[in-house]
């Protein structure tokens, strides 16, 4: 509940305005209450010794957190006065930022540790090297990040003292989506009429090896006159329906849930040339089309902001394309269902011949979905991957238009045909029972 959320966010801040924790608050009463009752009043010396020592650290703590606490807001200031340099990393890679702070080790009882709070949902991790400690993070989703906020936390190592403070740092980091394992993606090119490769779909272009009977206005050096002389029946060789690579390629990544394995299916084919010499790209949340390589990953990297109307631009696309003359088309979609998938279908139905989609899964979880009432009772796993349920609607739908659809592994770079997804379910549903 948003509200919630709220008041425990309100809370936390407040608290963390408080130097001393609610265990330093105890053993601080405590401690009075023995050197009143139990020392002073009993004269007992081992109480005395005892009180005033608890007292003591409490009070060791409390001033080496607070010093501390100072130190690191007068150094944060300063580094907010800098320029901020461009910085770009990858998604789901550990990277360093940049980022560190002094251990203050002349200090006794501080430790020092912090998170991200905005952005959200970024694994930081520090290390400590010639007395400074450095960050690095890892984070989810790609984009670009203007201003981070972080959530310093400064206290003693018993968890009496403890004050967290949240400097905000203007930054120009630009994440793009991580390529992992898919590589080279020779698959990814697009196909058009040829004569390359025999196919069902294709245009009538390839060789002429394959015969029909004669018919009337048939030209005569068509005829194959073995098969006449064998048969004594007149037939002419007709071209296969081939494909070969396409001249001219045009390809579009369409923004939903989970789709930052797409995305990096997308970076791959754009940075290593698989669309050949004349293609054209674009992205949902994109003002323009384009063929320069370092303006697409850009249309990428920024297609975050467009989730929430993942598809919308795909057919106004397409048509800029078929105004310039024929081309193929490969389409990047996210691999769960959205609202972006009418868009699609509606788009590829009537170009299904000269268009592939493309689906790049982080593997496939086969776990069925847990019943309402564990997921109430029993905080679930983390689930890892795709839902199986939700690739196999993605992929019939989309394949009910006709289009080919492919579907890539972006952790073990491999394509996922439906055998292989079929014992990947298998293999998953064997490890759960």
């Amino acid at each position: 509940m948003p509200w919630a959320k709220t008041s425990l966010r309100v809370l936390r801040r407040v608290a963390d305005l408080f130097p001393l924790t609610w265990l330093g608050i105890l053993v601080a009463l405590g401690a009075w209450a023995a050197l009143e009752r139990l020392a002073y009043a009993e004269l007992d010396l081992v109480w005395l010794v005892v009180g005033f020592a608890l007292l003591g650290l409490v009070g060791a703590s409390l001033l080496s957190v607070t010093l501390t606490a100072l130190a690191l807001a007068l150094t944060m200031r300063r580094r907010r006065r800098g320029p901020a340099e461009p910085h770009a990393m990858d998604t789901r890679l550990v990277s360093a930022t940049g980022f560190d702070t002094p251990t203050f080790w002349f200090l006794p009882l501080v430790q020092i540790d912090w998170t991200w709070e905005r952005p959200e949902d970024v694994e930081v991790s520090i290390e400590t090297v010639r007395g400074r400690m450095r960050e690095k993070v890892k984070l989810r989703d790609r984009g670009h990040v203007e201003e981070v906020r972080r959530r310093l936390v400064i206290q003693d190592p018993f968890g009496l003292a403890r004050l967290a403070i949240r400097p905000t740092e203007r930054v120009q980091l630009t994440v793009r989506p991580n390529a992992g394992k898919l590589g080279d993606t020779p698959m990814l090119v697009s196909v058009s009429g040829g004569d390359e490769r025999p196919h069902p779909m294709g245009i009538d272009d390839g060789d002429r090896v394959e015969l029909r009977r004669y018919a009337p206005g048939d030209p005569a050096r068509f005829i194959h006159w073995k098969v006449y002389g064998r048969t004594r029946k007149l037939m002419v060789r007709m071209p296969e329906r081939a494909l070969s690579p396409a001249r001219r390629t045009v390809a579009y990544l369409v923004a939903g849930p989970d789709d930052d394995a797409s995305a990096a299916a997308a970076r791959v084919a754009v940075e290593s040339g698989v669309f050949g010499s004349e293609w054209t790209f674009s992205a949902d949340g994109a003002s323009k089309d384009t063929s320069r390589v370092d303006e697409a990953v850009e249309m990428i990297v920024a297609s975050i902001a467009a989730r929430g109307r993942g598809g919308a631009g795909l057919e106004p696309f397409l048509s800029r394309a078929e105004r310039a003359g024929p081309a193929s088309s490969v389409i990047f979609v996210p691999a769960r269902p959205g609202p972006w998938l009418d868009h699609v279908s509606r788009a590829v139905r009537a170009r299904a011949i000269r268009t592939r989609v493309v689906i790049t899964t982080d593997g496939i979880d086969a776990r069925p979905e847990a019943p309402w009432w564990r997921r109430w009772l029993v905080l679930p796993d983390p689930r890892e991957g795709t839902p199986s349920a939700d690739l196999d609607r993605v992929a019939k739908a989309l394949a009910g238009t006709r289009v080919e659809v492919i579907v890539l592994d972006r952790k073990s770079g491999k394509r996922l045909g439906e055998r292989h997804r079929a014992a990947m379910r298998a293999a998953e549903g064997k490890r759960a029972a």
